[in-house]
């Protein structure tokens, strides 16, 4: 079946897989999972910003339970996506959107994505890809666990079917 005809909750879906079979499988190289997800940016049709940032809301969460210490936003890429050249004004504000996204999302406020970043190109989910990485290596630093289990649990509360070999086929 053509990815142009695919239903949007099954590209959803499978973008979600995307990512977190790559989590799972222990890469968390931002650039190789926008490559996972790419196939799932269907243009004029779908694409993925919501999928990503609620797999992001969702490590936020692991990240910071209900009770338990908040994240400090001050420092938080240079502890978490250290290994990412966040370099330009535009790249650093347009990542800072999609982690204040995603902790919208966690909170209950769906945030105005097309109005805000309708136009962006690159779009929006790349820049989701690293509010991504960042909440999953900051659940693992925070609960003591590795950011493949990270993922698997992920998956599990999102209900998701995950590979950790890789993205599932097509």
């Amino acid at each position: 079946m053509s990815k142009r005809r695919e239903d949007p909750d099954v590209l959803h879906r499978m973008a979600q897989a995307a990512i977190l079979s790559g989590l799972a499988g222990g890469n968390d190289d931002v650039f190789e999972l926008m490559v996972s997800v790419l196939p799932h940016d269907v243009r004029g049709h779908f694409t993925p910003d919501v999928a990503l940032l609620e797999v992001a809301a969702a490590a936020l969460g692991l990240a910071c339970p209900p009770g338990t210490e908040r994240l400090e936003y001050e420092g938080l890429t240079d502890r978490y996506l250290a290994d990412l050249m966040l370099d330009g004004r535009t790249v650093r504000r347009r990542t800072q959107y999609a982690i204040y996204a995603a902790a919208c999302m966690r909170g209950g406020l769906h945030p105005d994505l097309l109005g805000a970043a309708g136009g962006w190109e690159p779009r929006l989910w790349t820049y989701a890809v690293s509010a991504v990485i960042l909440y999953a290596r900051a659940a693992a630093d925070r609960v003591g666990l590795t950011v493949p289990e990270v993922a698997l649990r992920i998956a599990d509360e999102l209900g998701c079917q995950v590979s950790p070999a890789g993205p599932p086929s097509d």
